[in-house]
């Protein structure tokens, strides 16, 4: 199947009445399902069964379990966009100055994921083996990396790195980086929750701002 024919198929939603209703439950069911269970593990008999729908109507709207997750990815990343590009413009708009920009944008990010993480870890760990997934992942991301890296060359005057794109680029990959591997997204897991969050956001946002003022070579 290719991407642009899952996504008709993940997208292929009622509009009105009992039907959108029944077709919200079941997103829903298979959403809370893989949030508990930190997985994709889940049965359409257990959708069927959280969500108070029959396996017919769920075959009604998915050919297969896959489709039903990739539905799900859409429903959650559509939430969390929403999510995280209010928090950073609200992060742009809220600082005068370089150090209070990376400070908030660092907080944004950091804790539009994390209360984000029961989720959005099962569906990183599926884009391992999924490439609609990986796909669909890649683009919000990259989403949530201009908008950052945008808001971090307002401030460009007070870089002291000689190339302002590629510095804001490093910052934004350790941003993420960092903060994924803090929640166990991907491949992470076994690291998920070391250390503490308040210092890993304080420290994250001193080192970026660091690095962002301080000329190469010191």
């Amino acid at each position: 199947m290719t991407k642009d024919v899952a996504l008709s198929t993940a997208l292929r939603a009622p509009v009105q009445g009992r039907s959108k209703a029944s077709y919200e439950r079941m997103l829903a069911a298979a959403e809370a399902l893989m949030a508990a269970a930190g997985s994709d593990e889940f049965t359409l008999q257990e959708v069927s069964k959280k969500g108070k729908v029959s396996i017919g109507s769920i075959y009604n709207r998915f050919e297969s379990k896959d489709a039903l997750l990739h539905a799900v990815q859409l429903r959650v990343l559509e939430r969390v966009d929403k999510q995280m590009g209010a928090m950073l413009d609200e992060a742009r708009n809220g600082a005068s100055t370089l150090d209070q920009l990376v400070v908030a944008l660092t907080r944004a990010v950091g804790e539009t994921l994390k209360e984000n993480a029961d989720i959005m870890r099962p569906l990183m760990l599926r884009a391992t083996n999924d490439p609609l997934v990986a796909a669909t992942g890649k683009a919000s991301f990259v989403t949530t990396a201009n908008a950052v890296k945008g808001a971090l060359l307002l401030h460009s005057a007070e870089m002291k790195q000689p190339d302002p794109l590629r510095a804001v680029d490093s910052a934004f990959r350790i941003l993420y980086a960092t903060i994924a591997r803090y929640l166990g997204f991907g491949s992470a897991t076994t690291a998920a929750w070391e250390g503490d969050w308040d210092v890993l956001m304080q420290d994250l946002s001193r080192m970026i701002a660091a690095f962002l003022v301080t000329p190469p070579g010191f």
